[in-house]
């Protein structure tokens, strides 16, 4: 009679011993995707924080107030004279090209002298105050507000132009070729379509990396629908 009860009950405890392992198994399992999926975030964040960090690097900040205040007497958007400042110096008054081009927005002698006297300062003025920062910014925010009446606001054509000069634009907007209606579809010059890319690059990072540098305001256009 014991003996046919303890028959009766060892498959019982089998049972509950399955069970119980099953149950533990899919608790591992759980803790492993848990783990995983906390893991895969945490190295999400991990990456975006580089991400974030070396973008930093590449987009730096540098003479905001100067920027800021010639930007507003030349009505210009500052994030684009920011942008235009980086790629053409990487933000180094002491910058000087193959071309000659001196200082923060690369201003050639001859165009830091016209615009000297366009601003009558013709007494004062030298070659060699195209490396203070000041004079600099201004001089190329005033190029620049001279090239957006002559393109009439045309960020893609004042960027080109900056580039290869008005002149050349002048001439692409003439060519069927490379334009549509009166505006620039195509820019033909290697050098200068690169210059566009990376100056559109580089307004995309400062307006997303600083949207309060130029303090709290609308969001501004992006040059890239211009």
């Amino acid at each position: 009679m014991i003996e046919s009860l303890n028959k009766q009950t060892k498959p019982k405890k089998t049972k509950s011993r399955a069970r119980l392992n099953g149950i533990q198994i899919a608790i591992l399992v759980v803790g492993s995707l848990v783990f995983a999926v906390a893991a895969s975030f945490g190295g999400y964040l991990i990456y975006e924080d580089v991400q974030y960090q070396r973008a930093l690097r590449n987009y730096p900040v540098a003479y905001a107030d100067l920027i800021a205040q010639y930007a507003g007497t030349y009505e210009l958007d500052p994030y684009l004279v920011q942008s235009i400042m980086r790629c053409e110096s990487s933000n180094d008054p002491s910058a000087v090209s193959d071309t000659g081009a001196i200082g923060l927005m690369q201003i050639m002698p001859d165009t830091g002298t016209w615009i000297a006297h366009k601003l009558d300062l013709d007494d004062v003025y030298s070659q060699d105050l195209l490396y203070q920062a000041e004079v600099n910014i201004e001089f190329g925010c005033w190029y620049l507000r001279f090239l957006s009446g002559r393109f009439n606001g045309n960020v893609k054509q004042m960027i080109a132009a900056y580039n290869a000069g008005h002149g050349s634009v002048e001439d692409w907007l003439a060519d069927q070729r490379f334009s549509e209606q009166g505006e620039l579809v195509t820019i033909p010059f290697e050098q200068t379509a690169r210059y566009y890319e990376r100056v559109t690059a580089a307004y995309e990072n400062y307006t997303t990396l600083y949207p309060d540098l130029f303090g709290p305001k609308e969001a501004p256009t992006s040059v890239v629908s211009r």
